[in-house]
């Protein structure tokens, strides 16, 4: 059968050569248009490392000087506005259907609208690294609230717990990898600075699960800053309260019945709550803003494009099919199939299909090594192998779905008429002859 295949494209080599040049052409525009809605699809998919399912925002606000009730002395009394905000925390550990609850004070958080980073060195090294940061405050259930997988030596509790100083600092595993070179960081220290008499050290007491500090990333290095000084400037902008629910507690009815008892008693002092979110809700308003609505163009943009692509491809092949009905008659006559002929002809598309991918492929790759693969959205180094970040694994990979997009669209083109013109009887297919 491939013999016969062979002799047959040979045969029709004019008009394949065309058909050939176009599926070249499709392949190289299909190639551009998929390889960064696949990147993203991945990136997307890869898990957030904390459970966020079970998770909800309560955002704060202060009453203005104008309002009923506004109380100016404790406006200005920085402890008074502080307890204030731990007492709305623990309001809310206290309510029914509430597993534990933290304080978020600042704008770094897992999907929050800000971000900090800084670049480090592993002590002994002269390479830094970046990384990014989150302040947490110490003694409020902070990791365990956020549901961090626990690393090699102190627990999530145990972390929250830790009696900190100000350069402590906590990492996530993949970040004590990249640094260290192992999970284990008991007695391991960074530091940065500028010369020998500006050098801070910073000593790493614990790891936690890695995690995507954005939905949209995939993992990257992430410390974790107690936050042992408070500006109570940030108090309301910046200061909420992270809520996790017990398992058993449904997300829909907890904001249901939560909602109108935080209306009420959700107040200290000036402080009140003004709404609650799940924490879903916190990470699409995130990749909204982020880069959702370029991916989703991108993604409307390929459907666009394959689907007229598409078409046209599937129209090229179906008229070319239709026009070998005297060559189809003639194998009738001879004895042959229907099922033969469509096999036969099927055959030559998948032959076709293979050779315009690889070379569409071969001559994509040129340009890729110049310039590389499309590599996602993260700005931050990413410490964790993924195919999309190997050059090679993500250029077969893409190829592959490439080849059998075209695949799919040329078997859709010959196989109807195909089957068609094979149950013709062979005086009608030969009528014309």
């Amino acid at each position: 059968m491939l013999k016969l295949i062979i002799k047959s494209l040979w045969a029709r080599r004019r008009r394949n050569s065309w058909l050939l040049a176009e599926l070249v052409l499709v392949s190289i525009v299909t190639w551009v248009i998929l390889d960064p809605v696949i990147v993203v699809m991945h990136d997307r998919n890869i898990p957030l490392g904390y459970d966020a399912d079970r998770l909800c925002m309560v955002s704060l606000a202060a009453l203005q000087p104008q309002a009923p009730g506004y109380d100016a002395h404790q406006a200005q009394d920085s402890t008074v506005l502080m307890n204030n905000y731990l007492n709305l925390v623990r309001r809310v550990k206290d309510y029914p259907g509430v597993e534990c609850s933290t304080p978020i004070l600042g704008y770094c958080y897992p999907c929050s609208p800000g971000n900090g980073n800084s670049s480090l060195f592993s002590e002994g090294d002269s390479v830094s690294r970046s990384a990014m940061w989150i302040e947490f405050l110490p003694h409020t259930q902070f990791f365990e609230t956020y549901g961090f997988r626990p690393g090699k030596g102190m627990t999530p509790e145990e972390l929250s717990d830790y009696n900190y100083t100000q350069n402590d600092r906590v990492f996530t595993e993949n970040m004590a990898e990249a640094f260290f070179n192992t999970t284990d960081v008991r007695g391991k220290r960074c530091w940065s600075g500028r010369g020998e008499n500006d050098t801070i050290y910073y000593p790493v007491v614990g790891t936690v699960g890695t995690f995507k500090i954005y939905s949209d990333w995939r993992p990257v290095s992430v410390m974790f800053t107690p936050l042992l000084s408070i500006n109570v400037g940030d108090i309301p902008q910046y200061a909420h309260i992270l809520v996790r629910l017990k398992k058993e507690v449904g997300m829909n009815r907890f904001l249901h019945d939560f909602h109108p008892w935080m209306v009420k008693e959700m107040r200290a002092g000036n402080l009140f709550a003004r709404d609650v979110q799940p924490y879903s809700e916190l990470i699409a308003v995130r990749e909204y803003h982020g880069v959702t609505a370029v991916y989703r163009r991108n993604l409307a943009m390929a459907a666009f494009f394959l689907i007229n692509l598409g078409l046209g491809v599937i129209g090229t092949f179906w008229l070319q099919t239709r026009t070998r009905r005297e060559e189809v008659g003639v194998i009738l006559s001879f004895g042959g199939t229907p099922g033969h002929i469509v096999r036969l002809l099927l055959g030559e598309g998948v032959v076709l299909t293979l050779l315009a991918t690889l070379t569409g492929c071969l001559l994509y790759l040129q340009y890729a090594v110049k310039e590389g693969l499309y590599n996602g959205n993260s700005w931050v180094e990413t410490t964790e192998a993924y195919w999309v970040t190997n050059f090679t694994p993500h250029f077969f990979i893409v190829s592959s779905i490439v080849f059998l997009i075209l695949l799919v669209v040329v078997m859709t083109g010959i196989y109807i008429p195909a089957r068609k013109i094979s149950r013709i009887p062979p005086t009608e297919a030969l009528r014309d002859e």
